[in-house]
């Protein structure tokens, strides 16, 4: 652009010294006569016609330019065209991703004299909320005998108390695991239609569900499933904590009665020496 602006103004500059140096002029001896004015003329009309090639340059570039763009956009068309291509192709032979599904079992249980009376119907979610009794009538209860004991002792010094504590802590847990099983189960039940309803969907290889559209929403009907199973395995899992709880509770019930039975033979050994003549350093360190 630099080199064009400089060879305008130099055709600009020759024209306008030729315009003041030239005279007028007659012919003489038959010569030909020079017009200034036709000269300045000629050299406006080029001056002209290489601005005018300047322009025709710059309007040349700009349309290279839109080429370029316009090739870019063709081959961003022809990107996504393959992608959604290969997509659909892709999503045709689903049949690969097929896994086999696990099967859910029942419990079953033993009934001959009716101990176990309505724990089939409570595990399996067909009699929500009926497991505290269930539970209690499956297991030995307190008589009247033991109820006047019990209420006899002192609290934190009793070991029958703290039996009994650990008694009712298991009654409560187990109701609640039994609760969670079958309502885990029911659900499970409840959702088979559905799950292969999915199932069948997302292996469907026809054109309705082999859009990318469709299988993104089949994936997230899938993930709002295992959000479900998820919730429903964390129910189980807290069951399962409970009750390992309750089982530290008599690891720790029969820690605490070692240590109080040692400290109680000591106590009665000190206070009621029986020990033969000259031993009792030696009887007061053993346990039976």
């Amino acid at each position: 652009m630099q080199l064009r602006s400089h060879t305008l103004r130099n055709i600009v500059l020759t024209a306008t010294f030729l315009a003041l140096s030239t005279l007028p002029g007659q012919a003489q001896f038959g010569g030909i006569v020079f017009d200034p004015t036709q000269s300045v003329h000629a050299l406006q009309q080029i001056a002209q016609n290489v601005q005018n090639s300047i322009t025709w340059q710059q309007q040349l570039f700009n349309e290279i330019q839109m080429v370029a763009t316009l090739g870019k956009d063709y081959q961003q068309a022809v990107t996504t065209y393959n992608t959604i291509y290969n997509n659909l192709r892709t999503f045709s032979t689903k049949a690969l991703w097929q896994t086999i599904q696990a099967r859910l079992s029942m419990a079953s249980f033993a009934n001959q004299f009716g101990e176990t009376t309505g724990l089939q119907s409570v595990t399996s979610g067909q009699a929500p909320g009926t497991a505290n009794q269930v539970w209690r009538l499956m297991n030995l209860g307190l008589n009247a005998t033991s109820s006047s004991y019990l209420s006899s002792q002192v609290l934190g010094t009793s070991s029958a108390l703290v039996t009994l504590s650990r008694m009712e802590a298991l009654d409560g847990v187990s109701t609640q695991c039994l609760n969670a099983v079958g309502d885990y189960n029911a659900v499970r039940s409840a959702n088979t239609s559905p799950l292969g309803a999915l199932m069948q969907s997302q292996f469907d290889s026809t054109s309705a569900t082999s859009s990318e559209l469709e299988q993104m929403n089949l994936l997230n009907m899938a993930n709002a499933h295992h959000l479900n199973e998820a919730q429903a395995q964390g129910a189980l899992h807290a069951c399962q904590a409970a009750q390992a709880a309750i089982q530290n509770m008599a690891q720790r019930t029969a820690a605490a009665n070692e240590i109080n039975n040692a400290a109680f033979v000591q106590q009665q050994r000190a206070t009621n020496n029986s020990a033969p003549a000259n031993s009792s350093a030696t009887w007061q360190s053993y346990l039976p």
